[in-house]
């Protein structure tokens, strides 16, 4: 399991590989199936041929510590699976899956089809919702409510937000997942009725704490919008603080992350904790279709307006590849008075065809990086380079010889880059989410 962010070059090897099995804890408790087609729900469940039938039986379950929960391959479920009982460190709860074939589909037009209400559960080798309308998750794919829970190895598909980590939820591990096409918005309303207020298209929705996200692959979150013509995040971050996002690889997603916070007008907030210390490293970011890869706020816009969704302080991002060739693509962006409180940028190679950086005079926590493309509006920093970084066309982001960001790093910020590689382990160390 992942709990941590330094178990994620662990899980690395282990999925590589593929020995990747689940919760790493030996207990005793009971094991319950669920058959969708055989199942019985006034049988035992506690063998292949006793399981029982629906969601709503395994939801009302009393599942002790270390029990787990596995739906058959090539089942499918319409409705919600609750988890409102809690493990422990050392027994969680699993839910996974058994026998031959596709992974059990858990699906519908329910608020959330997994809801993670305890803690101390993991949810392994799920397909969570449809890419359709017709049985998507109406709103989120997963909800998590509870803390030190863990989503792993699932494929998610069809929700406003794939998953949904609440601002009650800490210690969440998003690992080793697929998300692809989160593309449903789950408010669309003309402009001229409601401006500003259209919302969805979210992988990963982030208002808790102290989440681990990493090893990842996100695809497709980008959708229509009256408000701003598309919206979309692979990564959204609002309220969350000190989650790590790290060693994802994104593709055609309309913003990698967007952060923001909850400001009133007088420029209070109601959280004392806002959003703030939240680390990107070693993320992969590119397609056609996106339109921006970091955007984060300071306080007040130029013409002294409260920004309504900021300040937010402390944003790390660092060793991350964008290559984005829309031309509307902007690379990295802090405005309403952006400064070294909100955000720091080292080691990474920023290509984005409309704008590569944008930040106000008072950012000057930049350093190490190439940028690349469209105008950079931003303060010079240090060591910075302004080449094209040479990425190599047959394997993306990856880069070719005598590009300007190979020895360009100072710092090994974390062991293993995006295809796992040992950072430095040739005496250099590269700009970017991959080591040449």
């Amino acid at each position: 399991m992942l709990r941590t962010y330094a178990a994620g070059a662990v899980a690395l090897a282990l999925v590589t590989a593929g020995l990747w099995a689940g919760s790493a804890s030996a207990t005793a408790a009971p094991v319950y199936y669920l058959d969708s087609v055989s199942g019985n729900d006034a049988a035992a469940g506690t063998s292949q041929t006793t399981a029982w039938k629906t969601l709503a039986k395994a939801s009302s379950a009393v599942l002790p510590p270390g029990a787990k929960l596995l739906l058959r391959r090539g089942g499918s479920w319409s409705g919600r699976l609750s988890l409102t009982e809690s493990g422990n460190a050392a027994s969680p709860i699993v839910v996974d899956a058994y026998g031959a074939g596709a992974r059990p589909i858990v699906k519908g037009d329910t608020e959330a089809c997994v809801h993670l209400q305890g803690s101390y559960l993991e949810v392994y080798n799920l397909q969570i919702g449809v890419d359709q309308d017709a049985g998507r998750c109406s709103w989120a794919g997963i909800k998590v409510t509870g803390t030190d829970n863990v989503i792993e190895k699932n494929y998610v598909t069809g929700a406003a937000a794939g998953v949904y980590i609440e601002t009650s939820a800490q210690y969440t591990a998003v690992t080793a997942n697929e998300f692809v096409n989160n593309n449903h918005m789950s408010t669309l309303t003309p402009k001229e009725e409601h401006p500003n207020d259209d919302s969805g298209a979210f992988a990963i929705l982030v208002q808790g704490d102290d989440s681990n996200i990493g090893w990842n692959t996100i695809k497709g979150s980008i959708a229509f919008s009256y408000d701003y013509e598309l919206d979309g995040a692979a990564v959204e971050i609002f309220l969350g603080s000190r989650n790590r996002v790290h060693h994802n690889i994104a593709v055609d997603n309309d913003t990698f992350t967007e952060l923001g916070t909850s400001t009133n007008d007088d420029g209070s907030t109601n959280d004392p904790d806002g959003t703030s210390g939240n680390v990107f490293e070693y993320n992969a970011i590119y397609g056609s279709k996106g339109r921006a890869g970091l955007i984060t706020r300071g306080p007040r816009h130029d013409d002294g307006r409260i920004e309504s969704n900021g300040p937010v302080f402390g944003t790390v991002f660092r060793n991350n590849s964008i290559n984005l060739p829309n031309a509307q693509a902007e690379g990295v962006v802090c405005d309403a008075g952006c400064t070294n409180e909100h955000l720091s940028l080292a080691q990474n190679v920023v290509v984005a065809a409309k704008k590569s950086g944008y930040a106000e005079a008072g950012f000057t926590d930049n350093h190490h990086n190439v940028f690349f493309g469209g105008q950079y509006q931003m303060p010079a920093g240090t060591n910075n380079v302004h080449k094209d970084p040479l990425f190599d066309p047959a394997n993306p982001l990856r880069l070719r010889a005598g590009s300007p960001a190979i020895g360009l790093g100072v710092t090994v910020y974390n062991d293993l880059d995006l295809a796992g590689v040992t950072v430095g382990k040739d005496g250099a160390i590269e700009a970017g989410a991959y080591e040449y």
